[in-house]
């Protein structure tokens, strides 16, 4: 009988480990696999996974919360042989991400990068946070009537904004609408365009920034809604006021724990003056309960 292996979240990121790591990963029990939202690389430091808390990888190949008697500890060849994987072994082609600290993987997964830059441009990693892309089909149902005139996705890290985004572009998509997708990051649709099913209408603009993306999409693909993660300037604010007035809905996330984080924020606040219908705020860690405001009820809160 032939021995089919279960494939799992984590498997879509194995390409970019080094072999021992790699080995260590692969070996972990399916239902942690299957639970793993990051994979944190720190030279001479313990490998560990976040999955619901922390779980710190032993030699034995076990895993467990506390720091056990023989870790799995990092070297720092193995910090740089995972960015040359990564980059395939091109850093200059990457040098634009690198230098705001990323690099986006292939299946919409992205690596966080820490260490030495200098004058603007990146010298070497001390530290590497994988972190997978999750496709829950279906998490979105609630917030796709709340999306009518544009919608604000709002959480604290980890909160599963990205995955609740890709999820309503995806139904939305199903439903006949036409979305382009700015993924800037390649964390929504996939670095390579094909690995996560964000639906049949849906258009994906790539490598560029939002403002840039925005206009081109105003400009060629006709969509009714353009969706993008965080907005990070007053550029891409203006664009996406552009887009709003050309009666184009917004989707798009923010990073906070509720209302005063949004009126805190000069861009998202400006954000809620025109340019989405409604606010959609996790409440707590991904899964938890939704809750919805408008802008007005925002502006006008304490």
């Amino acid at each position: 009988m032939v021995d089919i292996k279960t494939k799992t979240k984590a498997d879509s990121v194995l390409y970019a480990l080094p072999q021992r790591i790699a080995g260590y990963i692969d070996a972990l029990p399916i239902f942690i696999k299957n639970s793993i939202r990051e994979i944190r690389l720190r030279a001479s430091s313990p490998l560990c996974v976040i999955c619901e808390t922390t779980l710190y990888i032993s030699e034995d190949t076990s895993a467990s919360s506390y720091l056990p008697s023989r870790p799995v500890i990092v070297s720092r060849g193995e910090i740089d042989e995972t960015v040359k994987r990564i980059t395939g072994s091109s850093l200059y082609a990457r040098e634009q991400e690198l230098k705001e600290g990323y690099l986006s993987m292939k299946g919409g997964n992205r690596a966080g990068i820490s260490g030495c830059f200098s004058g603007g441009s990146f010298k070497q990693a001390n530290a590497i946070n994988i972190r997978i892309a999750g496709q829950v089909k279906g998490c979105a149902e609630p917030l796709k009537e709340q999306a009518e005139n544009g919608l604000l996705i709002v959480g604290r890290a980890g909160s599963g904004k990205t995955t609740l985004l890709r999820d309503l572009i995806r139904l939305l998509s199903y439903e006949g609408n036409r979305v382009s997708v700015i993924d800037t990051r390649g964390e929504l649709c996939g670095y390579d365009c094909e690995a996560l099913d964000v639906g049949p209408n849906t258009d994906i603009i790539n490598g560029v920034s939002k403002a840039e993306g925005c206009e081109m999409a105003l400009r060629t693909l006709n969509p009714q809604y353009i969706a993008f993660d965080e907005v990070g300037n007053g550029r891409e604010l203006a664009l996406i006021r552009e887009s709003f007035f050309s009666g184009v809905k917004i989707l798009t996330t923010a990073h906070g724990a509720g209302v005063q984080d949004i009126k805190s924020r000069e861009v998202t606040k400006a954000l809620l003056d025109g340019c989405i219908g409604k606010i959609a705020i996790i409440e707590g860690a991904a899964g938890s309960q939704i809750t919805f405001t408008t802008p007005k009820e925002v502006l006008c809160s304490d």
